[in-house]
């Protein structure tokens, strides 16, 4: 059941998305209405980090379902759990990072197209340090996953 609401979750995050980028940019389009804020980027540049966003973090959720698809009753913590947990982390962090990243770098490139100068600020939000710390915190379960997998070969070998 888990392994299917986290490919439900994958699908859901990549069309949620897609329907803010292509929305209307004000107002409700109708009875639900998915609106991608720009932060004062260009709607290109706020549109192609979305999608970055998206399809980074799809793919870590994507990995945490195949992670659940693996998981069995004699084998919790298998070489494929473990890496496929590891890859959901790593990607995950990947997304965390690239929010931090991509909005500055979006306004100096933009501003370097322009042929003008910008200075950014890098400002961090409180959500956006939870994001990272989750990450890490994910990193080391698959840390702890690893050292499960060792227990649990060396339990087959004895008996």
């Amino acid at each position: 059941m888990l392994r299917w609401l986290a490919w439900f979750g994958a699908a859901a995050w990549l069309l949620v998305t897609a329907w803010g980028i292509c929305g209307p940019t004000e107002g409700s389009g109708g009875v639900v209405a998915a609106t991608l804020f720009t932060d004062g980027l260009p709607h290109s540049w706020a549109a192609g980090i979305a999608g970055v966003l998206a399809l980074v973090t799809s793919a870590a959720l994507v990995e945490l379902a195949r992670m659940l698809g693996h998981v069995q009753p004699d084998a919790l913590f298998s070489v494929a759990v473990t890496r496929h947990f590891r890859r959901f982390a790593c990607l995950l962090t990947i997304a965390a990072v690239l929010r931090l990243v991509l909005p500055p770098v979006a306004i100096l490139l933009s501003a370097w197209q322009a042929g003008g100068h910008a200075s950014v600020q890098l400002a961090f939000s409180g959500d956006d340090v939870f994001a990272v710390l989750l990450a890490a915190v994910f990193f080391f379960v698959a840390r702890l996953f690893d050292e499960a997998a060792r227990l649990e070969d060396d339990q087959h070998s004895i008996v």
